[in-house]
């Protein structure tokens, strides 16, 4: 049996353009704000929740702090991929296994002080609002390499 190379070329591509980034990564915000908008939205008509969670602007299960945290995450896993692909001969399977890591280190979270005492109903709200987070940027951001683009 003869052994054949699976990497594609677009995994082997260490290469991003400056400008597909970026415009990837307004795209992988934009994505996952909406992406846990609609889990928080479809978690609020499913499960009632206690009002100090999801009361006033700054609850941890208000709109506003979904969508700047999840804004947040993406803009820094689009910096992270920035580097990975400009250093490792197989971005796309770096960055999971990155973001993998970070998402279970994103649980740790659950620990802060203003969702102690939270119902699992809540927490299991946001461990499904992190995996859809973490699934849509990866699901993004892997698609930059697709094209070859020298970074400068």
């Amino acid at each position: 049996m003869v052994a054949t190379n699976t990497t594609t070329k677009s995994e082997t591509n260490g290469t991003v353009g400056a400008f597909r980034l970026i415009k990837y990564g307004l795209l992988t915000a934009i994505a996952a704000s909406i992406v846990n908008v609609l889990v928080l939205f479809t978690g609020l008509t499913m499960v009632e929740f206690p009002s100090e969670f999801v009361g006033g602007p700054f609850g941890p299960l208000a709109v506003g702090p979904v969508i700047g945290n999840s804004a947040v995450a993406a803009i820094g896993a689009t910096f992270v991929y920035g580097v990975i692909a400009r250093y490792s001969a197989r971005p796309n399977r770096t960055f999971v296994i990155v973001a993998g890591a970070v998402l279970v280190l994103s649980f740790a979270m659950f620990l802060a002080p203003d969702v102690s005492g939270a119902p699992p109903r809540v927490f299991a709200v946001l461990v499904v609002m992190h995996a859809t987070a973490a699934v849509t940027i990866v699901g993004v951001l892997t698609r930059v390499t697709n094209q070859e683009v020298e970074f400068r």
